[in-house]
């Protein structure tokens, strides 16, 4: 396993992982674990990773996460859970970090910009919630109050690297099935729900991202298994762990004033 810390310089253990994000973030000039941006999203298509494209009904809430405040240099994907308040990874934050696209299923076009007012990190886990400057009236994901149990179908979504160390993001949000596995852990030793894929699998520019059961936000993307080259013909042996939602309800209640659903 292994974070996605949204740069090229990816690591197969959360160790090792963790440790260069620290570091990154203690001496890196932009995004930790990040060469510096491009000028652009670079080439795009519609399928990452095995996969399938998302409708955007199937998960309006997706928002991407920019280094740039015209919402074009996106790097991770989250959440959007009230009309001013995002979640995504712990690990996506950096003093780069500048605004977030919500409302279109487009990469770096459409929808509406707002810049971020403000950047909390849980103090237990790899989750970050991130203040909008001015509220979106948009659709919001409900939180979960528990772990789903083993063998539960679920979906992740994001707008990712298409294949193993592209760095080329999707021009669309992509869609994958995955099935819970069991519990696990976040890539900053916080409890995580562990799932396999089964017809795509998360990527870089995924981390964030919402891991969604029975309509609900179960997870937000935190680490994943490292891919041989290119895409597999089979996700079913890689894994990824998934900051547990529901374990951090009491302190996104008390920043964020969002409760489950």
């Amino acid at each position: 396993m292994r974070s996605r810390l949204k740069g090229r310089g990816r690591r197969a253990w959360r160790v090792i992982a963790v440790a260069v994000l620290l570091v990154s973030m203690l001496f890196a000039p932009s995004i930790p674990g990040f060469a510096a941006d491009p000028a652009g999203p670079g080439p795009v298509e519609t399928d990452i990773a095995g996969g399938e494209a998302a409708a955007a009904s199937e998960a309006p809430f997706a928002v991407q996460i920019a280094y740039d405040s015209a919402g074009i240099s996106v790097r991770c994907t989250g959440s959007q859970i009230s009309a001013a308040w995002v979640v995504t990874a712990r690990h996506c934050d950096s003093a780069s970090l500048r605004s977030v696209r919500l409302g279109t299923p487009h990469l770096g076009a459409g929808g509406t910009v707002r810049s971020v007012a403000a950047r909390y990190a849980s103090p237990d886990g790899d989750v970050l919630l991130l203040k909008l400057s001015v509220p979106h009236a948009g659709s919001y994901a409900g939180l979960s109050r528990t772990i789903p149990s083993p063998g539960t179908a679920a979906r992740v979504f994001g707008w990712g690297d298409q294949s193993e160390g592209s760095g080329a993001m999707s021009s669309r949000v992509k869609a994958a099935s995955v099935a819970v596995w069991g519990p696990g852990s976040d890539a900053f030793g916080g409890p995580s729900v562990r799932t396999q894929s089964r017809t795509g699998h998360p990527l870089s520019g995924d981390s964030g991202g919402p891991l969604i059961v029975g309509g609900k936000l179960v997870g937000v993307l935190s680490t994943s298994s490292v891919l041989p080259g290119g895409s597999p013909p089979s996700f079913t042996g890689f894994y990824n762990d998934h900051a547990a939602i529901s374990h951090h309800l009491k302190w996104i209640a008390d920043v964020a004033g969002v409760r489950a659903s």
